[in-house]
């Protein structure tokens, strides 16, 4: 296993990678490209990517979108985000870096922003990639995302948790924080969906959810599978909140392992390592 930390450019941000190389690649295996939560980083993945690299023999690439962690910061007059940042996720700096990187046909891992930006760019580059795997995305505002957004703000303010994440985002933590919380709790953003632009997503896709994620309901998961072209398993997780890949990370590994065993029908299954 070899990990390398490095920077893309991507128009005129920086933004910082991680690239894991299994011991045992899968011949022909596409890159799988993990696309962080509202607040995440590369390091609050912790060892998932690498479990996941070694379990299936994808190389990985993790990135950390524009203010977090170590990536450039937005600017002052950036938060709130606008209400289409998805698109803009999408479109200028996910596009910009599979094109910088020249990763052909790579796999989407996306968690809760991260799989609603995976999302957008499969159903906006319906070409450019061979699957999306989506934990906990949002195609719609519901009342329990916005009431677990106010829970999340109500302790921020009162407990020590933005220290802890400081050991993450460092300088960037409040603009962090508020590029979440401001941006989804706007009056206008309560009118954002992106179910129109699902039919447009024509990849297989695996749709995983925690029942008893604070985030967002299963409803979430049933509009997707509902909605998109190409074909879909649906994993909803029992006693599973909004994280399942540290709730029930074996289970996520087993789905993922079969899930992308059948991408190719011409190609035997991978299977873990011992």
């Amino acid at each position: 296993m070899q990990n390398e930390n490095f920077y893309v450019t991507v128009d005129g941000i920086s933004l910082s990678c991680q690239r894991i190389t299994p011991t045992r690649i899968a011949p022909d295996a596409p890159t799988i490209v993990f696309l962080h939560e509202a607040l995440g980083t590369i390091r609050m993945w912790r060892d998932f990517p690498a479990k996941l690299a070694t379990a299936t023999g994808h190389p990985v690439i993790i990135y950390e979108r524009r203010g977090h962690g170590k990536s450039d910061p937005h600017g002052d007059n950036d938060v709130p985000r606008p209400i289409d940042f998805h698109n803009i996720e999408s479109d200028v700096y996910l596009h910009g870096l599979i094109t910088e990187l020249g990763l052909d046909r790579p796999i989407l891992f996306g968690h809760s922003d991260g799989a609603t930006i995976a999302l957008k760019y499969a159903a906006r580059f319906p070409t450019h990639i061979r699957a999306v795997i989506s934990e906990a995305a949002h195609v719609c505002v519901e009342d329990v995302t916005i009431a677990g957004i106010n829970d999340a703000a109500a302790i921020y303010a009162n407990t020590d948790w933005k220290s802890k994440l400081e050991r993450h985002h460092f300088f960037q933590t409040d603009a962090v924080f508020r590029s979440w919380v401001d941006t989804w709790r706007q009056p206008e953003f309560r009118d954002w969906q992106m179910i129109d632009e699902l039919p447009n997503i024509i990849c297989p896709m695996l749709v995983i959810q925690g029942d008893d994620d604070q985030f967002g309901s299963d409803e979430q998961v049933h509009t997707i599978c509902e909605k998109v072209t190409g074909p879909v398993t649906k994993l909803i997780l029992p006693d599973c909140g909004h994280i399942p890949h540290f709730d029930q990370p074996d289970r996520v590994i087993a789905a993922s392992l079969e899930f992308l065993g059948k991408l190719d029908a011409n190609q035997e299954p991978i299977r873990a390592e011992a």
